[in-house]
């Protein structure tokens, strides 16, 4: 009897701490929808009395947005748990402080996190003493989340004042997550003894919205969707009438201004972009040998590395890849424009008197060493040191004036 009484407690038990576990990703940075995002699905874990899994890699984000995340996984009930994956991914600067905020932490092989320190406009380090009051004010954040889950509190302010980013291994030892594992299933299973055995998994996708929203979050996609947008509009004024430019290049800013409401931007970079299409425009209207194209490819440079780096945003930035490509497609196509230019200024006129010059002709009249030649719908007076007969096929070599002078044509 005590035995059955003892197996049907030990069911009960177990029923009791069955969990379900919803999984939600969030790949890219961190912005005020991917606040939205976690906040719906740790309502829904609630409502399951179940356990939040954040598939976490990012670069970054903006840090007001980070904040409210922490607030929300701090104050919450329900188990939050972040997973940095997959292998090779990263939590980088407000992927640290979501980290670390984490009822629960774990990363892949492979994966990193840290280098959360805060810069100014420029990308740099802010100097003097409002560089001093962000960083304390950074430092004091990161310290409290580490109290608050025990985490180890020199390493987390180290990767606000050093920008310390550790591997998956190195923040293990640390003290700043609790597992390495390689799989959902991996996780789980640590889970499992913590949280309850796993009665079902979910995962939880974000709306067609959101959807747009991440997609939009992605400074590369947007750096990218403003070059189309200028690069269209130039072509609809190059060949007008057709609309279809207009209309490609009147969407992709359209969408890059939605962007820019979600990713704040610095707006000194995107002058600076403006400036190097401007300077590009110019290059083919007023030839500089070349000046104006260093100049284009210097501001377009500056441009695209400050667009992003401003105060509340951390990690965001193009990445250098999209950089350089941007630079070398723009050499390529300005290269391209001047190798036209050069070879139309070098080429023989085509049009007027001196395009005449090679072109054959037929012999209406001739006398001694001038006559009549028909050529390109007119007869001219024309010479020669050869004697030609009516209807003599003639090439033309030189123009004096109003007379041609011709040779016979093989």
């Amino acid at each position: 009897m005590r035995f059955f009484l003892a197996l049907l407690i030990l069911f009960v038990f177990s029923a009791a701490h069955a969990k379900e576990y919803l999984f939600v990703e969030i790949n890219g940075v961190i912005s005020g929808y991917t606040e939205k995002y976690i906040e719906q699905s740790l309502k829904k874990a609630v409502d399951a009395d179940g356990v939040l899994v954040i598939k976490l890699d990012t670069p970054g984000g903006v840090l007001d947005s980070t904040r409210k995340i922490v607030q929300i996984i701090l104050e919450s009930d329900t188990p939050v748990v972040t997973f940095v994956s997959p292998q090779g991914a990263r939590a980088g600067s407000a992927g640290t402080f979501i980290t670390l905020a984490s009822h629960y932490a774990a990363m892949t092989e492979g994966s990193n996190i840290g280098a959360a320190h805060p810069v100014n406009v420029t990308g740099q380090n802010i100097e003097g003493e409002l560089g001093k009051k962000i960083e304390n004010d950074t430092v004091a954040f990161i310290r409290s989340i580490a109290e608050k889950r025990g985490r180890n509190l020199d390493i987390s302010v180290q990767m606000v004042t050093n920008s310390l980013s550790l591997t998956s291994q190195e923040a293990l030892e640390a003290g700043i997550i609790d597992a390495v594992v390689n799989s959902d299933d991996e996780l789980i299973a640590l889970l499992a003894e913590k949280y309850g055995e796993q009665t079902s998994r979910t995962y939880l996708e974000p709306t067609v919205l959101q959807r747009v929203a991440f997609f939009l979050s992605d400074p590369n996609i947007l750096m990218l969707l403003l070059f189309i947008g200028i690069g269209a509009i130039f072509l609809e004024f190059k060949m007008p009438g057709t609309f279809v430019f207009a209309g490609i290049g009147a969407c992709a800013i359209l969408l890059f201004l939605m962007g820019i409401n979600i990713i704040p931007v610095n707006w000194l970079g995107l002058l600076l972009i403006i400036a190097g299409f401007a300077l590009i425009i110019a290059e083919v209207f007023i030839p500089s040998f070349g000046l104006l194209t260093l100049g284009a490819v210097v501001s377009l440079g500056f441009g695209m590395y400050l667009l992003f780096s401003r105060e509340g945003n951390v990690g965001i930035s193009v990445s250098w890849g999209m950089i350089m490509g941007v630079l070398v497609t723009v050499l390529f196509v300005v290269g391209l424009i001047g190798r036209l230019l050069v070879r139309d200024f070098l080429s023989k006129p085509t049009t007027g008197a001196e395009g005449m010059i090679g072109e054959a002709g037929t012999v209406t009249s001739w006398n001694g060493n001038s006559g009549k030649v028909f050529v390109h719908g007119e007869i001219w007076n024309a010479e020669s040191e050869s004697v030609f007969d009516k209807n003599d096929k003639v090439r033309i070599i030189e123009i004096k004036g109003m007379v041609i002078k011709v040779e016979r044509s093989e």
